[in-house]
């Protein structure tokens, strides 16, 4: 199944033709930018960076170099954009990268907040052009981007508006100056692209972008999960491997898929079409970097799941040292598999009676975090062999968290930042954030903790301020 989100006001920005390169930061957008700059840090020194969803291609959401955020202190909040973001924000050298509905690529100087450029990549699909859905008015980029450090390129993957038709593509981009280096069809023969949503985070393996793909919100025509990918370069054959349901096998969660060491894919999917036939529907699933099946897990109630929209991909699957991945979904059930050797049905390591998850999860050893959604935040204990709990903060609302300095930081309960101990569960900052889609997960890097909204993007610092490149 696609992912869930509240309905959005109507955008207030008209939409521009495709691949305008916006004006750079003009006096009222300077003005709307909140005065950090006088407040920036003069420290020189890199605080981690975090160029791809969960700061690495296993999706552990972890930090491991930052100075301390506490007390915390709002920064900036950046001037208007021309729509909501639902990706996680990227953090590349000096500057914060985040993608609109609207199809709109922003850079903002990580210092201030302040517009370094803005991309237009498209013209979003307008949502009464979708069989069905929950973004509203248009959809553009939904998911999170991903940045090559070594060629300093910025991916992002677009859902267009060509001629009155619904199109898919993926966008390069230099990543400091915001020039568009090339652009790449995505749609597949025989698809239909209106039904086909590109929730997932996207990832690099092995000279290529990986590009996922499910359904709208209502699980309505005929969708299939694909894992395309696209050579980093922009040209050659774009690989790509097909869930083998009859329809339906989303790779929509918004961690999207993970990559181990050896450059082999992990992916979850969504609810199959079938109860009486396994096709790959609620699974995890192993690909070698050329896309080709090596293995799966599914659950002994995959029929079950399958019937009751009970995906078990709602999550992407978290990659433990050791071989080791966590896998959880709506079904509240969570697993422990060998990354080596995923099982096939019924053939996890072990399990765990837990919570109703969506996004992504989190790592900082021993415990694995999970994003559930219905007002708890749960902590599991995992060991080579076993999945146990560790505590459970009821008070907090388990959106894809992240770790930085030892803290877990969510976001919700109603506009809260909320900094949760990694160890204990306890609460140690609680303070206001900007509005957020669901699922959203903070960014950070260059010391800062920085949060994407429905038309802002926020950051906030600790006492050290921002420590930039140099």
């Amino acid at each position: 199944m696609a992912h869930r989100a509240r309905r959005l006001a109507p955008l207030l920005l008209a939409l521009a033709g495709a691949s305008a390169l916006l004006a750079a930061p003009q006096a009222g957008a300077a003005r709307a930018a909140t005065a950090a700059t006088a407040r920036a840090a003069a420290a020189p020194g890199i605080s981690g960076q975090w160029t791809t969803y969960g700061g690495s291609a296993s999706r552990t959401s972890v930090q491991p170099v930052s100075p301390p955020l506490r007390p915390l202190r709002a920064w900036w909040t950046s001037p208007g954009l021309d729509g909501p973001v639902y990706g996680e924000p990227l953090v590349f050298g000096d500057l914060v990268y985040v993608a609109t509905e609207a199809d709109t690529v922003y850079a903002l100087r990580a210092s201030t907040g302040r517009v370094a450029w803005a991309r237009r990549v498209g013209t979003p699909a307008p949502a009464s052009a979708l069989p069905c859905g929950d973004i509203s008015p248009v959809v553009g980029v939904t998911s999170t981007m991903v940045v090559d450090p070594a060629t300093s390129t910025l991916y992002a993957s677009a859902e267009t508006s060509v001629g009155g038709h619904v199109r898919h593509l993926l966008v390069a981009i230099d990543a400091r100056t915001g020039v568009t280096l090339w652009r790449r069809d995505l749609d597949r023969p025989g698809w239909t692209a209106a039904a086909q949503l590109q929730r997932a985070a996207l990832a690099l393996d092995a000279g290529r972008v990986l590009v996922g793909f499910g359904g709208n919100y209502g699980d309505c025509s005929s969708y299939h999960g694909w894992l395309l990918g696209v050579p980093d370069r922009g040209t050659g054959p774009i690989r790509a491997y097909e869930v083998p349901t009859s329809r339906e096998g989303a790779i929509w969660a918004p961690s999207g898929v993970a990559v181990d060491a050896a450059g082999h894919v992990y992916l979850a999917t969504g609810n199959g079409s079938s109860s009486t036939r396994f096709d790959h529907g609620d699974s995890v699933i192993e690909l070698s970097p050329g896309l080709r099946l090596l293995g799966f897990f599914a659950p002994r109630d995959w029929s079950s799941l399958n019937s009751s929209d009970a995906d078990l991909g709602s999550t992407g699957p978290l990659l433990l040292p050791g071989d080791r991945v966590v896998q959880i979904g709506k079904g509240a059930v969570a697993y422990l598999l060998d990354g080596a050797r995923l099982g096939g049905i019924g053939g996890e390591r072990a399990s765990l009676d837990a919570c109703f998850a969506t996004g992504g999860g989190a790592y900082l050893a021993p415990f694995a975090y999970l994003p559930c959604v219905h007002g708890s935040l749960e902590a599991v204990r995992v060991t080579a062999t076993s999945i146990r709990p560790a505590w459970t903060a009821n008070a907090v609302n388990g959106s894809s968290p992240t770790i930085v300095g030892g803290i877990l930081w969510t976001l919700g309960n109603a506009g809260r930042l909320i900094g949760t101990t990694a160890r204990g569960g306890r609460v140690v900052v609680d303070v206001p954030v900007v509005p957020v889609e669901n699922y959203e997960a903070p960014g950070t890097g260059d010391g800062l903790l920085v949060v994407a909204g429905t038309s802002n993007v926020e950051a906030f610092a600790g006492p050290r301020g921002v420590l930039l490149p140099g």
